[in-house]
């Protein structure tokens, strides 16, 4: 078990952000929710972002650098009086090994509480260092890859890979229950959020792909798909689910349940004893005012 343990703040603030993620959207006109692609939003998002350094191993030698567009943008304009957010992936040696981004909603006092949330997705453990900012996100350990049952060989070519993909992705289902026990069905998006483009050693391919609710459009659990060679020399396809929410998760593959990720888990908070998963509360800042330029297509 990891020797992370939650101060009195971090409680404070997974209770600040379990009230947010269900709070009703203000009836007011004047408190009308600001689009996604806002460009002011975008560019506080991509700010936010940049403040992040993900250093892979302990003498902080190496770094993961971010991509530097976001792989998603989303919304969720019933929960928190419209949440919005931004997502980026970090990538080091052509893998990724962080996926996460900032989000932010109007707090009903005329401010925007601004939040980062990540997950862990490499092999080897981050020291992430937030610039300007006492909070930190200290993951424990790295992220093991599970190999997928009964995986079909994995095909030569990335065209058929492709259709590979969308073939296994399929197979998966997710649903959540949320801090009510209400439970909502997991959609998976069609398009993977970010392809690998250059992977090296033994990973030959690889995707991450997103499971959304009904909610809005804001991932809640991560799909990565990687093909490689196991152990024996020969290629085959491997998977893991992570969590972006701080719901109950649950993932299905061909019916049957692979991966749980529970809110109150006895051996770690989210079921998260090695903390690779991060949620921070960073700060509110002041409202921005209605747009009066176009937004961003």
């Amino acid at each position: 078990m990891s020797n992370i343990r939650l101060d009195r703040r971090t409680i404070v603030l997974m209770s600040i952000t379990t009230f947010l993620s269900t709070a009703p959207a203000w009836s007011r006109a004047e408190d009308a929710v600001i689009p996604q692609n806002d460009p002011r939003l975008q560019k506080l998002y991509q700010d936010e972002a940049n403040r992040w350094e993900m250093w892979v191993g302990p003498d902080q030698q190496r770094k993961a650098e971010i991509v530097t567009e976001p792989v998603f943008r989303w919304q969720n304009p019933s929960r928190a009086n419209g949440q919005s957010g931004a997502m980026y992936v970090w990538v080091f040696e052509g893998r990724p090994v962080v996926i996460g981004g900032v989000f932010s909603n109007p707090s009903g006092k005329n401010q925007r509480d601004i939040m980062h949330e990540f997950h862990a997705l490499g092999p080897d453990r981050l020291f992430p260092e937030f610039r300007n900012s006492k909070s930190k996100w200290l993951p424990g350990a790295g992220v093991t890859l599970f190999p997928l049952p009964d995986s079909p060989k994995v095909e030569e070519t990335q065209g058929k890979r492709t259709l590979q993909l969308r073939a296994i992705s399929r197979d998966f289902t997710a649903n959540s229950l949320d801090n009510e026990k209400v439970r909502w069905e997991l959609r998976l998006l069609p398009k993977p959020l970010y392809r690998y483009e250059k992977p090296q050693g033994d990973i030959i391919d690889g995707a991450l792909l997103a499971f959304v609710s009904d909610a809005g459009t804001d991932p809640e659990i991560i799909l990565v798909l990687e093909a490689r060679k196991n152990d024996k020399g020969d290629t085959a396809w491997f998977y893991r689910a992570v969590r972006l929410s701080i719901s109950d998760l649950y993932v299905d593959y061909k019916r049957t349940k692979i991966w749980t990720a529970l809110h109150d888990d006895p051996n770690g908070a989210f079921g998260n004893k090695d903390n690779t998963y991060g949620l921070i509360w960073d700060r509110a800042i002041d409202e921005l005012p209605p747009a009066t330029k176009k937004p961003l297509d």
